[in-house]
């Protein structure tokens, strides 16, 4: 049992330590009198000695009788270091291997039960540059960044057709080491969410290099302005559409689960659903949405103005008879199924999300997710759960660009985007709740969207898309990461199960009349076990690959990267500017 495992005690020692130590001195000693007697044959009067014979050749070296030369010398010196360089990229070799190096982690040494270099070909230098040559996405870069393997050092990178899912716990290095990273080492468009700024301040000036930079910051998490906006309408071309829409604003104030009354929650969707397809069609706001779901009867409406003479004059005679009739329901009746969609979009009521969604007038320009997937620019969608989230907008954004991209990429090379959008969605759970993201997270891959979802714990990704979600979400990822600070008992055995078993050695001691005896055996044992998983060092995550065994990584933080000062101007400055704001400062 390996040392470094302190709650475990120490297996009984066998009586093979001075052998083998007398093995390595004989070893060694043979090394050198072979030195000394390749070396003396060299020598021009070794035939003075009367033999060859290895034996009497190194004896009159040492003795003296044979008299080093100029040559002679210079060979055994030359020779003794080349055996020394030999010896020492041996123990550097092995050190590595057992992960003893200088910022080595406890579990570092299981690194050699899990994948070796052989197992993760495709993910190193040299494979990821053959991948991005066979998808024609060169110019985007070599893949996105996963760490480093423990014991080389050498960088992982995933396919530019593999999505992925990453369980870390807070402070688990997932900012640092992993988004940042995956959103600065791409060329091509990427679209982040995130609940507050750090993402934002590390990324956006070295992403300014690459094109333009739209922050969403819906609720002035981070105090950006509304500079542009983007009408979650534009969206909806559609009855299909407009019920997608719906389901990202119901998910979004709803946990996945809730227990809510069947009747009055499908009449409610069906209802809200034509709402935004009659705001949509007819080009109305998307306030007129907030303001048909409080006058359900159209009380001093124009009846121009009306949702049901909207979907009928547009063509859509079948849904205006359907929210007629709802809208003639019994008091009681239409005010229960009004009741529940009202809960689902009061953000369309918060006066400081307006700016963000509406037209103001002014010159500020119109977010087009289309033109966005065919550029470099960076989308930051910023928002957060409680009281007055605008997580529903956010997710709605998110929605429409990776839709856009879907379609997009269906109609170039290959039925993918040639150059592949990058997606990083941190806090998924919270920011992003998309019903239908577990099941286009299968294909998406090939569509080249590349996903990224971070969770902070398997249960936050089940209060967000329900336990068959979550479910699909891991199933369908081809890489499937964890961190630190998991501490759920039904995840860990299961994440224990899937990194898989090892051979152990073990001993057994007995004492007899004549000392004591120690029998060894072999066998399987978890090289994770649960507790192991608990208790995960800082700069380590396990990564499961399809098709490969489970390995141990090396976290990389940005500031190891060489783009890390960028990163570090663009921290201070953006940090600065918003303690300015903040105070009232000039921008």
């Amino acid at each position: 049992m390996s040392p470094r495992e302190a709650h475990r005690r120490a297996q009984p020692g066998t009586n093979e330590g001075p052998a083998l130590f007398m093995l390595a001195v004989i070893a060694l000693l043979f090394v050198v009198a072979l030195l000394i007697w390749g070396t003396a044959m060299l020598n021009s009067k070794v035939g003075d000695l009367g033999s060859s014979n290895p034996f009497v050749v190194v004896g009159g070296v040492l003795s003296g009788k044979l008299a080093p030369e100029p040559l002679q010398i210079i060979v055994l010196v030359v020779a003794s270091l080349v055996l020394a360089v030999l010896a020492a990229g041996i123990v550097v070799g092995a050190i590595r291997q057992r992960g003893d190096t200088g910022d080595a982690s406890p579990v570092d040494y299981k690194a050699r039960s899990m994948a070796q270099t052989r197992h993760l070909r495709g993910l190193l230098p040299k494979g990821a540059a053959k991948d991005v040559k066979r998808l024609k996405a060169e110019h985007t870069g070599l893949g996105s960044p996963l760490g480093a393997q423990v014991g080389t050092g050498k960088p992982l990178r995933a396919s530019y057709e593999w999505v992925q899912i990453w369980l870390m716990g807070p402070r688990a290095g997932k900012t640092s080491c992993v988004c940042v990273p995956q959103i600065l080492e791409t060329a091509g468009p990427v679209t982040t969410t995130s609940n507050k700024r750090d993402i934002v301040d590390l990324t956006r000036g070295p992403r300014s290099m690459k094109g333009n930079v739209y922050v969403h910051d819906v609720q002035n998490i981070i105090g950006e302005p509304p500079t542009w906006w983007w009408n979650p309408l534009s969206f909806v071309v559609d009855y299909e559409s407009a019920a997608k829409l719906t389901d990202i604003f119901i998910t979004s104030s709803t946990e996945a689960g809730a227990t809510q009354d069947a009747y009055f929650k499908g009449a409610a969707k069906e209802t809200l659903t034509r709402l935004f397809l009659a705001a949509a069609v007819a080009g109305r706001p998307i306030t007129d949405v907030f303001e048909w779901a409080n006058n359900p009867k159209d009380e001093k409406v124009a009846p121009e103005l009306t949702p049901v003479y909207i979907l009928r004059t547009h063509g859509y005679e079948s849904q205006a008879r359907a929210l007629d009739r709802t809208k003639q329901l019994p008091d009681k009746q239409r005010e229960g199924v009004y009741d529940n969609l009202r809960t689902w979009i009061t953000v369309l009521g918060n006066e400081k999300v307006l700016p963000w969604i509406v037209d103001d007038g002014t010159t500020r320009p119109h977010f087009n997710p289309e033109k966005f997937v065919t550029s470099t620019s960076t989308l930051y969608g910023i928002s957060k759960e409680g009281d007055g989230s605008a997580r529903a907008i956010t997710g709605a954004l998110t929605m429409a660009v990776l839709t856009a991209a879907e379609r997009i990429g269906s109609r170039q090379l290959g039925g993918r985007l040639t150059t592949p959008l990058m997606a990083v969605l941190d806090e998924a759970a919270n920011v992003c709740r998309w019903k239908d993201l577990p099941d286009v997270y299968s294909h998406y891959g090939s569509r080249g969207i590349i996903i990224s979802s971070f969770f902070q714990s398997w249960s936050q990704g089940v209060e967000a898309y329900g336990e068959n979600g979550m479910q699909k979400l891991w199933s369908a990822a081809n890489i499937r990461a964890i961190g630190k600070g998991l501490s759920e008992k039904e995840f860990l055995p299961f994440a224990s199960s899937l990194i898989g078993d090892h051979d152990v050695v073990k001993r057994s001691s007995s004492a007899q009349k004549n000392g004591r005896s120690v029998t060894t055996s072999v066998q399987r044992e978890r090289i994770f076990e649960t507790s192991d998983l608990a208790a995960l060092p800082d700069g380590r995550a396990i990564l499961m690959a399809s098709g490969m065994p489970a390995a141990l990584i090396k976290l990389t933080h940005w500031g190891e990267k060489d783009y890390g000062e960028l990163v570090m101007q663009s921290q201070d400055y953006y940090e600065k500017k918003a303690v300015r704001m903040s105070a009232g400062g000039v921008s």
